[in-house]
Formats: C-alpha cells, structure tokens, sequence
C-alpha cells in the first residue's frame, strides 16, 4: 500500500476512535487495527516498535482505570470504597479516594480503549512504511513539517534498536539486569541517540535542507490568520446560535487562508522525484471511502445520530449500535482486504540509508 492510502486509514482511525464513546464501536475499531495489524507488511524494527506502542497503549490503559480508581467517581452502582485524605473544596475539587462505581470504570476503559485504538493504528503505520516514503510523498508546502515528523518516525525503531543492542553487550559481559543497572542501559542509548540527532542535523545543513525561498509576505499574513479565524468561527458556531451565519463565513475565510497559503508555499518550495509512486485505483477508492468516512463520523457527531455518544452515568444502560455507527467502525478494517486480495503480501525490507538522512556516507 502506497503511504497515501496509510495515511488516510490511520486519520480514520483516530477519527473514530476519539469522536465516539459507544463501547462497541470501540470494540469493532480495536478489532480492525488488530486485523489490518496481522495483514500488514512489517520489518524487524517495525515488528519492535509496534510491541513498544502496544505496550504502552495497554500501560495507558491501565493507567486510566487506576486513575479513576484512586481519585473515586460518582455513580449508582458502587462496587467499593478507597479510602483517602479529606480534601478541602478551595483546591478545585479534587478527590483522592472515596467510592468507586461502575459507571467510573466503564467510562475509564472507554477513554483508555480510545487511547488504544490510536496507539495501535499508529505502530501498525510505522511498521509498515518507510519514513522516507512518506517524505517523498508529501506535498512541498509540507516539506519541512514532514521533513520533521519522519525524523520523529524513524526515533522510536533507533531507540529501540540501541537499547536491544547495549543490553546484549551488557549480556555478554555478564551485566546482571535489574532495576540497579537501568540508568547503565538508559543513559548510553539517550547518549547516542544526541550524537545520531547532532550528525543528522550537521548533514542536512551541509546538504542546504534549509536553504528555501520564503513564500510572499501575503501567504504569510493569511497563515498567521487563519488559526484566529477558525477559532473565531468555532466559538460563534457553538456559542451564539444567532450569529451562526457570521461563523460559517470566518470559517470559509479561514480555509480561505490555509488554501492561499499552501498554493503560494507549494509554488517557493522547487522538489524534485526521481519517479512518483502511483496509486493503484483500489486504493484510491479507499482513500476517498476514509474521507467520506472521516465526514460522515463528524456529521454523525454533530447531529447526535449513529449511537454514536454513550454516557454510562445515566444508570449503566446497556449500549446501542446502529447501521450507520457499526458500518462506519467497520470501515477501519478496509486495508485487511486491500492486503489480503492484493497483487501480493510482502516483507518491507528494513529502512535504507540514504546519503541525505545519514550522517556518513551510505555504503
């Protein structure tokens, strides 16, 4: 799958995810990351950075309900009482302690279900494809922001890859492992991980990454007023219902201004490809389904229809599903089938070193 088909599924994911609160949308969510996990292409770093993610969304997991545990909630079927110190009102209602009910620990593991379905979306794309991939595929407005976020990428595989590979020297010195002779693990791999980033930056400044014209001085001004004008519409779409036509023209001029922007910085920033990576027509059907997707999750939201809100306060009712919620959780699923009935299932090879990504040269 080409890194645009990647990306809108990954966007879709996270729409659904954080834009619903139905237990069994979440569930149908979790279920397709894992399919579309089990199908998709993966290397040996993408294999160790998604168990990293995994592992940590699970922590997250945990940590919400704990959290939820200690503080208390409120509810009608308490299960149990924490007890804890009596805290004065003056401190904003905090609470440590005190009962717990069902209805907490249910809207806990819902937030951390949603958290889960993200990381998990996530290690799945960055096992996937190659950073690089991604970089040459981005617009060339985006270029620096994308130039930013591959070097992010390609941080937790190489982090990973130095822990694994100290801690085997450590073995072979016959290093006993523990909680003792964790800063012995950390601090080296941190260390190299500043030298790797200092030769990386060096690189791309002798190689003129930041060397670009500056798009006009109007492209400048509209970005800088774009972000006002969508939170200016924003407040008076949701808050003064009277004035909504005058916030559906300061978000159109809002976008307005992205467009303008992005039109003139694509035109100062000159990339070159050596060849552009076409998009088969099935995933060009499937990215346009993520984006109808991604709307109609949103329009669903802000209409109230598809099932799509649960609120277990409201005497732990059992949740509903509808059509139109239950189709749209199981559209996650569509690069299982696009990889399973595809030209071919294969291994992605491990990243390659490119001259500009690295701080020697390339072999």
């Amino acid at each position: 799958m080409t890194p645009a088909a990647w990306i809108a599924w990954v966007l879709l994911v996270m729409v659904v995810a954080l834009a619903t609160t139905n237990p069994l949308y979440l569930g149908i969510v979790l279920l397709s990351v894992l399919l579309v996990a089990a199908f998709a292409p993966r290397s040996g770093a993408g294999v160790t950075s998604f168990r990293a993610l995994a592992l940590f969304g699970v922590l997250m997991f945990f940590i919400s309900v704990a959290v939820a545990t200690i503080n208390g909630n409120y509810g009608d079927h308490i299960l149990f009482t924490v007890p804890g110190p009596h805290i004065p009102r003056w401190l904003g209602g905090l609470r440590l302690g005190g009962p717990v009910s069902a209805e907490g620990l249910v809207a806990a593991a819902i937030r951390g279900t949603a958290i889960l379905c993200v990381l998990f979306a996530f290690g799945v794309f960055n096992g996937a494809v190659s950073p690089y991939r991604v970089l040459r595929s981005t617009p060339a407005a985006l270029f620096h922001a994308s130039l930013i976020v591959t070097v992010g990428l390609t941080l937790l595989p190489s982090s990973i890859e130095d822990l694994r590979r100290i801690r085997e020297m450590r073995a072979l010195r016959g290093a006993r492992g523990g909680l003792r002779d964790l800063p012995a693990l950390v601090v080296p791999a941190v260390i190299g991980g500043l030298e790797r980033s200092m030769r990386l930056a060096e690189a791309m400044e002798a190689r003129g990454y930041a060397s670009t014209a500056r798009p006009p001085a109007s492209a400048r001004l509209a970005a800088a007023a774009a972000a006002p004008l969508l939170i200016a519409a924003s407040w008076t779409w949701f808050y003064s219902p009277d004035w909504r036509w005058a916030g559906g023209l300061l978000g159109v001029a809002g976008f307005a201004a992205i467009a303008w922007w992005f039109f003139a910085a694509s035109r100062a920033q000159r990339t070159t490809r050596f060849a552009s990576e076409p998009v088969p027509y099935p995933q060009k059907a499937a990215v346009a389904a993520s984006a109808f997707g991604i709307v109609a999750v949103l329009a669903l939201r802000l209409r109230g229809d598809g099932e799509l809100t649960y609120n277990p306060f409201a005497g732990l009712p059992a949740p509903q599903m509808h059509p139109a919620g239950a189709a749209l959780a199981l559209l996650c699923a569509w690069p299982a089938v696009v990889l399973l009935f595809g030209p071919g299932r294969a291994e992605v090879p491990a990243p390659e070193r490119e001259p500009s990504f690295a701080g020697e040269p390339a072999p």
